[in-house]
């Protein structure tokens, strides 16, 4: 499914890339168990400006479950701009982009 914007929240449910090229202000990422089946050592690949970031859950016994946080970055005040944003892995889950 490709990605959907409510508002200033961008959801995604799967790889794929969000922007490229378009400098856009972001103040928050989190990672969201939608579903609760998100375990341990599950992966998720951003590339952000040409930088990788590897995240792997390693989650304490029930720490997870549907709607839990399981990774996040910011909140940054004021955002901070991404001008190229890919998923390059996620199987599990959906990230929540927030924008200015």
């Amino acid at each position: 499914m490709a990605a959907t914007q409510h508002g200033n929240i961008i959801h995604c449910d799967g790889a794929e890339a969000l922007w490229a090229a378009r400098p856009t202000k972001v103040r928050l990422i989190q990672w969201i168990d939608n579903n609760g089946d998100l375990v341990h050592d599950s992966t998720l690949v951003l590339t952000l400006n040409g930088t990788t970031l590897t995240v792997k859950i390693q989650p304490l016994a029930n720490a997870l479950g549907f709607g839990a946080t399981a990774w996040q970055i910011g909140p940054f005040n004021p955002g901070f701009s991404i001008s190229d944003f890919t998923i390059t892995t996620m199987a599990t889950g959906e990230l929540h982009v927030w924008i200015d």
